[in-house]
């Protein structure tokens, strides 16, 4: 796993050992259910999320980010503090492990990434949200994120399969 200083801070204190299905929201553990897909353009999307997102994409990363990428739900969690964190932390990770694991059975390789980001911000600028997303590698294309501990405004990770406890 390549993490930032952020993100190495928050696996430090966070446990996210044993992390299943049970962790991931209902809705995600669907779109994941559904399988994955090839674009015409090469694109590896989740199949669920492809109707959601319209466009002209300059290629398929682009196409990737903006069909995969989604913002974690918050349901049932506080508006701020370290119980929110926590949860939201392992709710990615885990929803990140079951797409990655049905990615490699669809394509039989581990060209897929997994993105996952937590960041501060809204009304009093303590409420942490966070992002999901994957990318494939593409040769010839640039990678969706560039050298992960360059981002300083946000926690990063990203992800391979093998990042995660069998």
């Amino acid at each position: 796993m390549q993490t930032n200083t952020a993100m190495a801070g928050l696996l430090a204190r966070i446990d996210v050992s044993g992390l299943g299905a049970d962790d991931v929201p209902a809705p995600f553990r669907d779109v994941v259910r559904r399988g994955w897909t090839t674009s015409p353009g090469g694109a590896r999307l989740l199949a669920a999320l492809v109707d959601t997102t319209h466009g002209t994409y300059v290629d398929a990363v682009q196409e990737e980010y903006s069909v995969n990428g989604r913002g974690m739900s918050d349901e049932g969690l506080p508006a701020s503090g370290p119980e929110r964190e926590r949860a939201l932390l392992r709710r990615c990770l885990a929803y990140a492990r079951l797409a990655l694991l049905g990615a490699h059975e669809r394509f039989g390789d581990a060209r897929v990434k997994g993105y996952v980001s937590l960041s501060t911000g809204g009304f009093y600028e303590d409420t942490v949200t966070a992002y999901v997303t994957f990318c494939a590698e593409h040769p010839g294309l640039p990678r969706y994120l560039g050298p992960i501990e360059g981002y300083e405004e946000e926690a990063v990770a990203e992800l391979v399969l093998d990042d995660f406890e069998a």
